[in-house]
């Protein structure tokens, strides 16, 4: 059988050079990949855009502050006055701090995906509106209310199912006369009232894992959402009224096997 003849040296160099040249044509047509350390948010402070980057922040005044997007890897901070801060997206290993006055925060779910995701009203009576304060021991998901009396309204307060330890989702009121009303409080949700007479009322603590209600100090009432009866439980909830004489309108969810526990309560 005849063998076939070999390309020449020049033709082989030829063939060598298109083949380079295709390569680096179908590189060039390529989509660019986008860097995903690039901020996406726009937010706007008092009627104005303001670039995107590492820190959005207000005046001394009472400032308006809108986000659109998520926000990832970013501070908002209110400052000074009576803010209205509002994210319409996922609070990604980020945190919103209403700084002084009496602030109004609304968020996105809190979302700590390599890092921590926070919310703190600071100095005033803030309010403060939440989704979901999901988190996980690792990357916690955190709403602080801070000093003044703070109305805090969130949904689930949880951890990440598995994981029963501490360090989840947590509230807490800090500082003066709070109230707080939450969803469910489950896989190592904890919700901490502080000092002074606070309200909490929650859907449910601990019905499957293992969620806690802790008042601490002062003469606090604990109860169910809208004043109804809170069940503990059936999983390991812990609802604790703390010192001094608290209301609490809680029983167990399964009296005959209860693996929850009340305690600082009439």
């Amino acid at each position: 059988m005849p063998l076939s003849p070999r390309p020449s040296r020049p033709v082989a160099r030829g063939l060598a050079l298109s083949a380079t040249l295709l390569a680096a044509a179908s590189l060039s047509t390529a989509p660019a990949q986008a860097h995903e350390g690039l901020p996406s948010h726009h937010c706007v402070v008092n009627g104005s855009s303001v670039p995107p980057g590492q820190t959005v922040q207000g005046t001394p005044g009472d400032d308006v502050i809108e986000c659109e997007n998520d926000v990832e890897n970013v501070i908002i901070w209110g400052g000074g006055g009576d803010d209205n801060i509002r994210v319409k997206g996922l609070i990604i290993d980020a945190q919103v701090l209403g700084g002084d006055g009496d602030d109004r925060i609304q968020t996105s779910h809190l979302y700590p995906r390599a890092d921590q995701a926070s919310v703190r009203g600071g100095t005033g009576d803030d309010t403060i509106i939440v989704p979901t304060v999901m988190g996980s021991t690792e990357n916690g998901a955190t709403i602080y209310g801070d000093q003044g009396e703070d109305r805090i309204t969130v949904g689930t307060v949880s951890g990440a199912p598995g994981q029963h330890a501490r360090g989840g989702g947590q509230v807490f009121g800090n500082d003066g006369a709070d109230a707080i009303s939450t969803g469910v409080i489950d896989f190592g949700g904890r919700v901490l009232g502080g000092s002074e007479n606070d309200l909490i009322e929650a859907k449910g603590v601990g019905p499957e894992a293992g969620g806690v209600i802790q008042g601490g100090p002062g003469r606090d009432t604990i109860r169910g959402t809208k004043d109804t009866v809170l069940r503990a439980g059936p999983g390991w909830g812990l609802v604790d009224g703390g010192l001094d004489t608290d209301q609490c309108n809680v029983v167990h969810a399964s009296p005959e096997r209860a693996r929850s526990t009340i305690a600082g309560c009439p």
